[in-house]
């Protein structure tokens, strides 16, 4: 075959390989705006994620205390491991910086063909030169200190990761306390309602008593079957709400919503008001200790170092350099011919960029002002702390006294229904009066468990708020206090 027609032809085929290629790639849009896309099978993959999250395991045939819920949702939160992984991806950029402190090795294969035409009876050459090599470079030292400033920056973002990853931990713990507790309520809850039921079942039973006996009144007994369905309306959707929470907390646990998990009580010790002294001491915490707050703190760092980085540019830089080669050489003209040989050099070389079009100031200006906006953003983090553990302590203090209340108010509810059924039983009342009574004792018990899981849910805010929501010490509260607790006496 005539040489001049292979290269032709050869790129007409790449083309046309490239066209076929393109088409397998290539997807359909959607035939109109009222049809949805057919998938084409390629584009159905099987979800390995959620076949995973189905593969998770446990023993879930008892009910689990908090601390135990805890462990399960750290190993399986994808929360948790994605920050863990960015972690990660951080620490290998550290050993990525470093590297500007090694040489650089650099294996090469050099091959080419040479020819020059000069006169014709003397100097015509024309050969092929091919052979390995290896180039050393290696910078030594730069005077604006950028090689050191890159480590710097590099650390500082791992650091800046590793206090993500922390807070990601306590992120975790914080939805698995709060919807374990919605579930405890729920729980509590559906017992409420229970008792309600019941409630209402004897206020019917002795409505149908007195009106066999020809003391009551037929409109007693409608009454009273009324408030009976109501309460029992009223517990198909506290059965309904158990459901749910069940399902949330299996979600903040990482495994599937349709997961049987079920949970003990918590223990019923809750700590006295925050004193202001307290208070002071918690927000000083919260500023040491918040993983968030050191993130930020470690990325202007970060940033700080990038200024240095950018301005090196305009510092000279020394360099070792060297480079050895192994020559072989095919020669094709007449003339006589060196034999193959070794070709090496080494040397130090100072490099200084005098002028980049102000590109480097530029980029050192940009990265000043990006700490800037950090050190803002640092500054308005820190104030968003403080706010947020007073707001979180007032919610707790506020719980606290609503619990204190709850527990009177259920109390006399429960004190005025008994003595309404009695009185309605001894004719001295009406059956409206029993039933308002009996409603009265329902919003109470409610109340009660509302109120209950508000403190330990506002609890769990303020350690989350003050950076000591810790696997450790999780559904615990003594530390963060210097006061003693009292015992959460049901009446």
């Amino acid at each position: 075959m005539n040489e001049r027609f292979i290269a032709p032809r050869m790129l007409a085929a790449a083309i046309g390989l490239a066209g076929v290629l393109a088409g397998c790639m290539s997807a359909p849009a959607p035939k109109s705006n009222t049809e949805p896309w057919v998938a084409p099978e390629r584009a159905r993959q099987a979800d390995a994620t959620w076949q995973a999250a189905r593969a998770r395991s446990g023993d879930f045939s008892k009910p689990l205390a908090l601390g135990e819920l805890a462990d399960i949702a750290l190993r399986n939160n994808p929360a948790s491991r994605k920050a863990w992984n960015d972690a990660r991806t951080a620490a290998a950029q550290v050993d990525q910086a470093r590297g500007y402190f090694l040489p650089t090795l650099t294996g090469m294969g050099i091959g080419a063909r040479q020819g020059f035409a000069a006169d014709p009876v003397s100097f015509d050459t024309d050969y092929i030169r091919y052979g390995p090599g290896l180039q050393l470079d290696y910078l030594v030292l730069n005077f604006g200190g950028g090689r050191g400033a890159a480590v710097e920056q590099a650390l500082q973002t791992v650091y800046a990761a590793n206090f993500t990853f922390n807070q990601a931990i306590q992120d975790i713990l914080l939805a698995v306390e709060t919807t374990y507790y919605g579930l405890v309520s729920a729980k509590a809850g559906v017992e409420a309602a229970e008792a309600s039921v019941k409630d209402a079942k004897l206020a019917l039973d002795t409505a149908q008593e007195r009106n066999t006996a020809g003391v009551g009144t037929v409109l007693d007994v409608l009454q009273a079957q009324a408030g009976y369905d109501q309460a029992r309306y009223q517990q198909a959707g506290t059965k309904g709400q158990l459901t749910i929470a069940k399902g949330r907390l299996a979600q903040a646990l990482g495994l599937p919503a349709d997961t049987p998990v079920d949970v003990q009580s918590p223990a019923s010790d809750l700590p006295e008001g925050v004193n202001r002294q307290d208070m002071r001491r918690l927000i000083d915490e919260a500023l040491d200790r918040r993983p968030d707050i050191a993130a930020l703190r470690a990325s202007l760092a970060a940033k700080r170092a990038a200024i240095t980085v950018a301005g090196s540019a305009a510092w000279p830089s020394l360099f070792l350099s060297g480079d050895v080669n192994r020559n072989y050489y095919n020669n094709y003209s007449d003339q006589d011919w060196q034999d193959n040989d070794w070709s090496y050099n080494a040397g130090i070389n100072l490099q200084w960029t005098l002028f980049d079009g102000l590109r480097t100031i530029s980029a050192k200006r940009a990265a000043a002002a990006q700490a800037d906006a950090a050190r803002d953003q640092l500054a308005q983090a820190e104030l968003a702390a403080s706010a947020g553990v007073w707001s979180s302590y007032a919610a707790y203090d506020t719980a606290l006294e609503k619990h204190v209340f709850s527990l009177a108010y259920r109390k006399s509810a429960s004190a005025s229904y008994d003595l309404a059924l009695d009185s309605y039983r001894n004719g001295l009342n009406s059956m409206l009066d029993v039933i308002s009574a009996e409603s009265r004792l329902a919003q109470a018990r409610q109340q009660n468990i509302t109120a209950r899981q508000d403190a330990f849910t506002a609890l769990a805010y303020l350690a989350y708020a003050v950076g000591r929501l810790e696997k450790s010490g999780v559904g615990r509260s003594q530390d963060l206090f210097s006061t003693r607790t009292i015992k959460d006496q049901q009446p």
